[in-house]
């Protein structure tokens, strides 16, 4: 009986690392499934080991962090989703171990190496793949008049918001994926840009004006050649032609972008390059897939003459959940002027 429940146990658990693949609530029911039987089968090991100990903590948390996803408890605007996704891979890592330990029992010799290097793989391949189908195969749904919204801060001065983003700069098919790796997400039938959702939450909470770095030439809508077209204009330092933005009087600036290239795109380069903006204040906040910002400060401070500011990057992923992390931010900066 108790190798069956492990079994069904570990079963269950690799279906639910798939959850990509699967139906909602066929993942909340199969998930709800393994905390009962992880329940039932600590009340027949009660004498945990540190191993085990750390993987109950690890089941804690993805039923905490899953239940929140599910609405079922408010527990605040936490990131409850890379909290989930997180609390599964250090599970993984745990459950390989524990197999391992346990496999000593019942495989010897060449067999007990063969089912580590197996088990290896596979706990490899779900620690480097678990992110790989978050950013690709999971969509990015959003209601952005709830995570839109949040606290004001008022800095006292003109200010300015500025972004660029996929969405505006590329004409998408009506049935393309909205993925957070593809720089997209989707409100209903509409589509929004990674830069374009934080911009927005910006705006929100300082006011001013906001304005969208648009070029004149469209990208594709296929990412790879997105990026191929990104690394040929920055290989020849092509400086894209964009539509006309009238600036106007403002003493702090706001410029929301995605990492391209470790660097800045070129419609962002082409758009600072354009400005006087000698004397004012520059914020850039940088969205990223794993890059962070790059070398693109660097690249601000070499093509304008602004007073560049403490920086926020933001994981591409974490996009949805990130008002509060902004209103922190933005509150340290109106701190610092």
């Amino acid at each position: 009986m108790k190798k069956s429940l492990d079994l069904i146990l570990l079963a269950i658990f690799f279906l639910e690392l798939g959850s990509f693949f699967l139906p909602s609530i066929l993942h909340e029911i199969l998930g709800v499934g393994f905390l009962i039987l992880a329940a039932i089968h600590h009340r027949k090991n009660p004498r945990a080991r540190f191993v085990e100990i750390l993987l109950g903590i690890c089941t804690i948390s993805l039923a905490i962090s899953g239940f929140a996803l599910m609405n079922l408890i408010d527990l605040g605007n936490f990131n409850w989703r890379s909290i989930h996704l997180g609390s599964s891979i250090a599970a993984l890592i745990l459950i390989f171990i524990h197999c391992m330990t346990k496999a000593r029992r019942y495989f010897h010799g060449k067999i007990f190496y063969a089912a580590g290097v197996f088990g290896f793989i596979l706990a490899a391949g779900g620690i480097f793949g678990l992110p790989y189908l978050d950013r690709w195969f999971h969509e990015v749904r959003v209601d952005r008049s709830e995570i839109v919204a949040g606290s004001k801060i008022d800095f006292g001065k003109n200010v300015a918001t500025i972004y660029f983003s996929r969405v505006g700069n590329t004409d998408f098919p009506p049935d393309v994926d909205a993925v957070s790796g593809a720089s997209i997400m989707r409100d209903g039938n509409d589509l929004i840009g990674n830069s374009e959702m934080l911009a927005m939450m910006i705006h929100d909470a300082v006011g001013g004006e906001i304005f969208e770095i648009r070029t004149l030439e469209k990208y594709p809508a296929d990412y790879s050649a997105t990026t191929q077209i990104a690394q040929e204009e920055f290989r020849t330092k092509k400086i894209p032609q964009l539509e006309p933005i009238e600036l106007g009087n403002c003493d702090l600036i706001f410029i929301v972008y995605p990492l391209w290239w470790n660097s800045l795109p070129m419609p962002v380069e082409s758009f600072l390059s354009q400005q006087n903006l000698e004397g004012k204040m520059i914020v850039p906040i940088v969205t990223h897939g794993g890059g962070g910002i790059g070398n693109s400060i660097e690249d601000l401070k070499r093509v304008t003459q602004a007073k560049i500011m403490n920086s926020l990057d933001v994981y591409s992923s974490d996009i949805p959940s990130s008002r509060e992390v902004i209103s922190d931010f933005l509150t340290r900066i109106r701190s610092e002027i």
